[in-house]
């Protein structure tokens, strides 16, 4: 394949892997950048790109794969909320402890896995890649498990705030 073919096969097919891109990674640069590498990744291996009959999808599978790498990558980034676990919105004289254990009782009833992160994250306070190896488990399998985590314990800490204010 030609470089001039090459360039006339990206720049059909540039619009919709951008698209694809910036709908995974919710980020035009973080997009632009898994275009980019796509590109270069194809251009590489561009011998075996020419043989490929359907290159549109071929260059979406490309991007797709490139953008789950990066989202790997990333850690879990939405720390627990403090004030919904802590339930500070509560009255100021409501004690520590009691809302220590309020905290833990929403804990405790998370499926086995989610609970085991949040303890090892929060209470024994292991890096991610520790609880990644404990529970054997990837970096995005265990983003998963966070914020399936602290959506649970939100939800459930917001119903329970709701409920003490008589709603």
């Amino acid at each position: 394949m030609t470089a001039e073919e090459f360039k006339n096969i990206i720049l059909k097919y540039h619009s919709s892997m951008r698209r694809m891109a910036e709908s995974m990674l919710n980020d035009n640069d973080l997009a632009a950048d898994a275009v980019q590498e796509s590109v270069i990744c194809l251009w590489n291996k561009r011998e075996d790109f020419g043989r490929v009959e359907k290159k549109e999808a071929f260059c979406i599978t490309v991007v797709k794969r490139r953008c789950v790498d990066i989202l790997r990558q990333q850690r879990p980034s939405e720390p627990i909320d403090e004030k919904v676990i802590m339930m500070e919105e509560s009255s100021a004289d409501e004690n520590l402890e009691e809302r220590y254990r309020m905290a833990r009782m929403v804990i405790d009833r998370l499926p086995e896995k989610q609970r085991e992160a949040i303890l090892m994250k929060y209470e024994e306070d292991l890096p991610n890649r520790e609880i990644e190896k404990a529970l054997n488990v990837s970096s995005a399998n265990l983003y998963t498990i966070f914020s399936r985590a602290y959506k649970s314990i939100r939800e459930t800490m917001e119903k329970l705030n709701d409920y003490e204010r008589g709603k």
